[in-house]
């Protein structure tokens, strides 16, 4: 039997306690920092996840998470204007020397 997939966003995150919470279903549903794929940083707010979730002492936990790409237009945007920073930083680099 497969596992049903969920996707939310992190709503919130305590790195000094290393737990969150995901919205996005009918109740905010937590993670621990070690269901979370750390090679591109820690959680951050808003970021989109995909998820299972697990019974744990009788609440919801969410594990085996990880990160999507957010393809919303404002999400777009801002990847543009970033990758127009870097190109105008690189070529006034190169202008400078």
């Amino acid at each position: 039997m497969k596992a049903e997939i969920y996707q939310g966003k992190i709503k919130q995150y305590h790195a000094d306690r290393g737990f969150g919470f995901i919205s996005g279903l009918d109740e905010d549903i937590f993670f621990h920092i070690s269901d979370f794929p750390l090679e591109e940083g820690e959680p951050k707010r808003n970021e989109r996840v995909k998820f299972s979730i697990v019974e744990n002492q009788g609440k919801l936990k969410a594990v085996k998470i990880e990160r999507v790409e957010d393809n919303s237009a404002k999400a777009k945007k801002t990847r543009v204007v970033e990758n127009n920073k870097s190109i105008t930083s690189a070529l006034l680099n190169n202008f400078r020397k």
